[in-house]
């Protein structure tokens, strides 16, 4: 690496870059899209924390990622401006962070924001803090200039430099006031409560008043697409039967699937749509947003059998391996931008698509297809532009000779980032996909041993580029987004190593963030308190419940089983008032509640019913090698059927909901008595 950047640097010299800061000896993309910008960023360190003790300067902290729209535009009008960069380089020490390389850095200052404004934050973000670390002042995008009611950064930094300079006490003040309400945030402890099966009730009921009747999704304004609430619906459907649950997450994967957050020409999912109908997205993809999109298409088929939701599934794995594969490892996101544009790559004129159609079908044919794919005159997205939506039966000639127009453009940026949790969430995911096709299976099986050589060294990290060596030390995510890829591979594969590992990374999970009585999202620099928090995906932590309920049940182990209803119960007040709000942890209380089956027989017979068993109407189904002469259903610590058919033994499984659900009426109904 150190060769590289000194070829780059002598390169530089001779041919180019009329500045250069100290982000051009980082590793990270996003930090060296900022190398060369006349603010003198410095990468989060020790350097420039002794920096700015030594001139008695405050901090100014940006956290940003490669793929970033608005990064973008704030490095265009204000970055890259001398006047604003000599502003800052003047007064403050100006600190470049990547949120992907260091989520445990975005996660602490996104609360930062938020108990600074009452609301989410969101990227870029900017924090201005003491030379002590001490935030008083917290915005996201910053335009260079005052204008609608927002006041710009030539107004905002001499203001705070002055204020620092002549108001010290005053800035103490205000710093200490918001420090003190973060560390209450990230310290507050509560009263554990009795969870039931009320939960069910209260987070459908909770869902229901945040959900879009017309569109589908959940919010009336920008839209995510929310795949960890959607798995919860699911869950709440197979438990409790109730057909407004899977009514919820069917119209809502259905609105997606059809709609413009869904690329309609190659595949896979755009991060958010900004319109309540899912016309107009963000135009990243991010590999996490479709792996999670993946498994809950996957899940939403094997319940429904909705063709759609397989053709999902498909042509999205088809694009994650196409774009982001790489030698069986997968990189982290695909810019919104492409030459100097948002969508550029992905937007058609109704002119431009018309003609590359109507040489191979006739114009008639041609408009019908566009009409199909909401191609229009006047577009549909900004100006004449139009991004395609399913609106009709589309021929697949279309989407070929379409897909043809783009291969003309340049697509986007890519980050080449390698990182272990998202790594592990696709690959769970495409594993569980093998229902459609087998090789999946089989590829994510190699792909997660990649995975494993790549990223652990005497240790897990975070994150690996190209053919360096990995350098960031894996975070909570990491191993539990690893855990439970690792556990669904010796299910899928029944092959003992990876129950090996994961259960050894589970022991490490417990030596480096559990302490006394609490789980810990990272232990560098900040030690970071976990949170149940469903973010930008599945929560950490939550996760990590559900890795601990799979290998107790996979390994027979009481005391990870107790260890996990001890950090659920820890957190149990946080799930009784918010399910809804907390999807993930409340499928891991729900999980608890209704208890895990394990399917037990020998090998070969286990490998035969793999798909059948997918199928399974109970949504905490697993399945572990014995030597038996027929199949075995089992709890955690007693068997209850046996059968040497495996269509007996599905009966008896799919029958035990039903009979809790008549033996404890009134909690399903979310009235029982406490």
């Amino acid at each position: 690496m150190k060769k590289i950047v000194l070829i780059f640097l002598i390169f530089v010299a001779l041919f180019g870059a009329k500045y250069t800061n100290d982000l051009i000896y980082e590793e990270s993309p996003y930090l060296l899209q900022h190398a060369h910008n006349p603010v003198h960023w410095h990468p989060w360190g020790k350097k420039a924390f002794e920096l700015a003790k030594k001139e008695h300067k405050p901090i100014f902290l940006s956290i940003g990622y490669s793929t970033c729209h608005w990064c973008h535009v704030m490095e265009r009008e204000s970055f890259e401006n001398e006047e604003i960069a000599k502003l800052i380089n003047d007064n403050f020490i100006p600190i470049k962070v990547d949120k992907e390389e260091r989520p445990d850095l975005d996660r602490y200052y996104q609360l930062v924001y938020q108990v600074m404004h009452h609301r989410s934050g969101g990227w870029p973000l900017t924090i201005i803090m003491t030379e002590e670390k001490k935030p008083f002042f917290s915005a996201t995008y910053i335009p260079p200039e005052d204008g609608y009611g927002v006041k710009g950064l030539r107004t905002i930094l001499p203001v705070l430099a002055q204020a620092y300079k002549t108001q010290r006490p005053l800035i103490e003040k205000r710093a200490q006031a918001v420090q003190r309400l973060v560390q209450e945030a990230l310290n507050s402890r509560y009263v554990p409560v009795q969870l039931d099966l009320s939960l069910a009730a209260k987070a459908l009921a909770q869902i229901k008043k945040s959900y879009d009747p017309l569109y589908g999704g959940f919010s009336k304004r920008v839209k995510f697409p929310q795949p960890s609430t959607i798995d919860l619906l699911l869950d709440i459907y197979l438990i409790t039967h109730d057909s407004k649950a899977l009514n919820m997450a069917v119209h809502t994967l259905e609105a997606m699937a059809k709609g413009g957050i869904f690329d309609q020409i190659e595949g896979g999912f755009f991060r958010y749509s900004v319109d309540r109908k899912w016309t107009i997205p963000h135009f990243e993809k991010m590999l996490y947003t479709n792996a999670e999109l993946i498994h809950v298409y996957t899940r939403a088929y094997r319940i429904t059998k909705n063709p759609l939701f397989k053709e999902v599934v498909v042509r999205t794995i088809e694009q994650m391996d196409k774009r982001f594969g790489q030698s069986g490892l997968y990189y982290g996101a695909s810019d919104a931008d492409s030459e100097g544009q948002e969508g550029a790559y992905y937007l058609y004129s109704y002119e431009e698509a018309l003609g590359a159609l109507s040489k191979k079908m006739g114009l008639a044919k041609a408009k019908e297809e566009l009409a199909a794919l909401g191609i229009e005159p006047e577009g549909n997205f900004d100006g004449e532009l139009s991004n395609p939506m399913k609106k009709g039966k589309v021929d697949p000639q279309t989407i070929r000779l379409l897909a043809k127009v783009r291969a003309q453009r340049s697509f986007p940026f890519i980050d080449k980032k390698i990182i272990t949790a998202w790594n592990a969430m696709y690959l769970r995911s495409k594993m569980e996909a093998f229902i459609f096709e087998e090789r999946y299976k089989q590829e994510a099986l190699r792909s997660l041993d990649l995975l494993i050589g790549r990223l652990y060294k005497k240790r897990l990290y975070h994150q690996v580029i190209g053919n360096e060596k990995p350098k960031k030390e894996a975070m909570l995510e990491d191993y539990a987004y690893l855990i439970r890829a690792l556990a669904m591979a010796y299910e899928l594969s029944l092959e003992h190593k990876y129950l090996d590992r994961a259960h050894k990374l589970m022991e490490e999970v417990k030596k480096r963030f559990w302490d006394k009585g609490r789980w810990y999202f990272s232990t560098q620099g900040h030690k970071l308190p976990a949170d149940l928090s469903d973010s930008y995906y599945s929560s950490a932590l939550a996760t990590l419940y559900l890795a601990m309920l799979d290998l107790s049940s996979l390994r027979s182990d009481l005391r990870l089983y107790a260890l996990a209803k001890a950090s659920i119960e820890e957190k149990s007040a946080l799930v009784f008032h918010n399910p809804g709000f907390v999807p993930t942890a409340a499928k891991a209380a729900l999980r608890l509640q209704i208890g895990d089956v394990i399917v037990k027989a020998k090998t070969q017979r286990l490998m035969r019913i793999l798909k059948p068993l997918q199928f399974v109407r109970y949504p905490y189904l697993l399945d572990k090698e014995a030597n038996l002469s027929g199949f075995l259903a089992c709890r955690m610590d007693t068997c209850f059927k046996e059968a040497q058919e495996f269509g007996e033994l599905r009966r008896t499984i799919e029958s035990i909901l039903e009979k809790r659900k008549r033996a404890t009426k009134a909690l399903w109904r979310g009235d029982g008595k406490r």
